[in-house]
């Protein structure tokens, strides 16, 4: 079976990662880059004798194309993936699938009806630690969800901010949630279920950008359960942690303070120690595994011709969410998802 033709559209910081694992991914060839910066489009090309092109209709029009990785700011993600899927491209998108739900949405609709396979870089589910808390969830091992916690307290500095200038941007960033906690935001809606609404309070305490750089909230999910959620980038010095907790009713556990490590495991039958250290000793991950994942899951979907594990559609329930908690904190009200899925 001949290889995937793929192009890559945006070769910024996280273009790169999937430029190194692609090296590593025999089932697809690279055939094509694209940026609005051309050179870095051909710099990008030059180790898989790919065309380089600073726009993505004409390599569309100048190139045979099988499926599109879309790694551009978060504001494009829509245009980009509508243009792809209109072409008949499978597409693998950066997370956030989009900025809103709406949005979210149409393109998951617009795939179905095009026969195409969409799925987004949600590749912290695949990590050992977030895997296994995954399936200690959904296979009922921890009872009835009751209550759960997502913290992600990191530090970014105004330089961060500064280096591209559509971070920090309503339009284009969307908010800390959408950007920095969007992986963990996924986890604890695959871990616990979708959600049935939410409140929230932001702040911009320490960056020069338009949105928040702190935020805290809470919410009440379908099931009854409860959480919280916090995210800041204005953590001093370094990061501090990303944990996500889930309380039921027959066990507890815990991934922190990194989303590869496992803070605690309170599961009836299993040795907290034994698991924990089953996790540490899972061999160390290089910088561009987690996207050599999402792209293997990718490829291998369109190949079986289903969906793929990080599907579009199984992102949508975190879109809502991360919606649902960022207008809350913006409009200063309780917002529904009922809401935010009939806008």
């Amino acid at each position: 079976m001949s290889p995937l033709k793929l192009a890559l559209v945006g070769c910024g910081k996280i273009g790169q990662k999937h430029l190194q694992a692609l090296v590593h991914l025999d089932e697809a060839a690279l055939v094509a880059t694209v940026d609005p910066n051309l050179e870095q489009a051909q710099a990008a090309a030059v180790a898989f004798d790919a065309a380089a092109f600073s726009d993505f209709k004409t390599a569309l029009d100048q190139v045979e194309i099988d499926a599109a990785i879309v790694a551009t700011p978060s504001g494009l993600h829509p245009e980009l993936t509508q243009l792809a899927l209109e072409h008949g491209l499978h597409v693998l998108v950066e997370k956030p699938l989009a900025l809103s739900y709406r949005e979210g949405r149409e393109l998951v609709e617009l795939a179905a009806q095009a026969g195409r396979v969409l799925a987004v870089t949600h590749f912290n589910r695949l990590l050992p630690s977030v895997a296994r808390l995954l399936a200690a969830c959904q296979e009922g091992r921890l009872g009835r969800p009751l209550a759960a916690e997502v913290t992600v307290a990191w530090n970014r500095p105004q330089s961060y901010y500064e280096e591209a200038s559509w971070r920090g941007t309503r339009a284009m960033d969307g908010g800390i949630l959408f950007n920095q906690a969007i992986h963990a935001m996924d986890v604890l809606v695959q871990a616990v279920g979708p959600a049935a609404e939410a409140q929230a309070w932001s702040d911009t305490f320490n960056h020069a950008i338009e949105t928040e750089d702190a935020l805290v909230g809470t919410v009440r999910f379908q099931s009854g359960a409860l959480a919280t959620v916090l995210a800041t980038t204005s953590v001093a010095r370094a990061n501090l942690e990303e944990r996500i907790v889930v309380i039921g009713e027959a066990g507890s556990a815990a991934v922190g303070p990194t989303a590869s490590q496992l803070l605690y495991w309170r599961v009836e039958g299993e040795d907290e120690e034994v698991v924990r250290a089953a996790v540490a000793s899972a061999p160390s991950r290089t910088g561009w595994q987690s996207h050599w994942e999402a792209l293997q899951d990718f490829v291998g979907a369109i190949r079986r011709g289903e969906p793929a594990s990080l599907s579009g559609e199984s992102a949508l329930p975190a879109l809502a969410l991360v919606e649902a908690l960022t207008r809350s904190a913006r409009e200063g009200r309780r917002v529904s998802l009922e809401e935010v899925q009939a806008w």
